[in-house]
């Protein structure tokens, strides 16, 4: 086998790597604990968002779609030559006038390379950079 085609096959596993973390996910979703502490925000279990995530995780880039509850964590993993990345984020209803709290937590192995809480609304970007090789942009919309 030549060093392309390795390569090749290498970048499209990484690729495939959130779309297996995303079944995962989906079998998961009902053992899902809230993240924030008790008050914050509302539970409203009815209402959801659709997240349009775009990954780019040394390199390589992918676009997963996520439904999330309000309140609901959500965490999506991989490896990319043996060095292991998550991103974890739970999207909470701050009151009745469309504002959101976003907290994110990107992390490579046991380091947390950025944990930062967002206020945005429903069809803003939200966007995590921790270096050059860990980049995270959502786009929330209501479900």
């Amino acid at each position: 086998m030549s060093a392309p085609s390795s390569n090749r096959k290498r970048r499209q596993l990484c690729l495939a790597l959130p779309v297996a973390a995303l079944a995962g996910m989906v079998g998961s979703a009902a053992q899902a604990r809230p993240w924030p502490p008790a008050g914050i925000g509302h539970t409203n279990h009815h209402t959801g968002f659709e997240v349009a995530l775009k990954l780019d995780m040394f390199g390589e880039v992918s676009k997963p779609v996520v439904v999330a509850q309000n309140a609901e964590r959500i965490k999506l993993s991989g490896v990319h030559a043996d060095t292991p990345w998550a991103l974890e984020f739970t999207i909470v209803r701050v009151g009745h006038d469309g504002n959101l709290r976003v907290l994110t937590r990107l992390s490579s192995g046991d380091d947390v390379l950025a944990a930062p809480i967002r206020t945005a609304v429903v069809g803003q970007r939200v966007v995590v950079r921790a270096d050059d090789e860990f980049n995270v942009a959502m786009l929330i919309r209501r479900v």
